[in-house]
């Protein structure tokens, strides 16, 4: 596994699934705009499966499949299914993640650490910066599940290609 989660166990893999079915009712799951149409409940098969009993590279896998990115961007430009899928795949697996983690914290009066749970060659300053920060795990978790389905608006964790994480501390 490309990603080290810290505590992925069964805890967190049910408050995983919790807040993933609470984005599904609310219709705040986030949708890639290169998925295909049609694709939607093959999405969220996949996350459920990973975060069942998989892990972010059973996910990645499972997006990588033929079919589910278009071929091209609607600027004309070529989508890479396998960067695409890794993209879309560690950034939710990491997100949810997050979102356990949280709710652990609160339930079991702990703290959160922010950590780089992938090995990059380079690192974004802004990533150095808040790695080893504790913020508060209701304000992160509030953030997380306000901008689910807008990932980009997001101040820490769950940014694209940041690798950061959050372990209970």
């Amino acid at each position: 596994m490309r990603l080290n989660l810290a505590d992925l166990n069964e805890a967190t893999r049910q408050l995983m699934l919790e807040e993933l079915g609470k984005d599904r009712a609310s219709g705040k799951i986030y949708r890639s705009k290169r998925a295909a149409l049609g694709t939607d409940s093959d999405y969220f098969q996949a996350q459920r499966s990973a975060f069942e009993s998989g892990n972010p590279d059973l996910l990645v896998e499972a997006l990588a499949a033929p079919g589910f990115f278009l071929s091209h961007q609607s600027d004309g430009k070529q989508i890479n299914g396998r960067e695409a899928a890794s993209v879309l795949g560690d950034g939710q697996f990491i997100v949810y993640h997050a979102r356990a983690m949280c709710r652990r914290a609160i339930a079991e009066g702990r703290e959160i650490e922010i950590y780089r749970a992938e090995d990059t060659r380079i690192h974004r300053r802004e990533s150095d910066e808040v790695v080893g920060s504790r913020p508060d795990p209701t304000g992160l978790l509030n953030e997380l599940r306000e901008n689910s389905d807008q990932p980009w608006k997001l101040s820490t964790v769950g940014k694209p290609n940041s690798g950061l994480a959050v372990r209970l501390t």
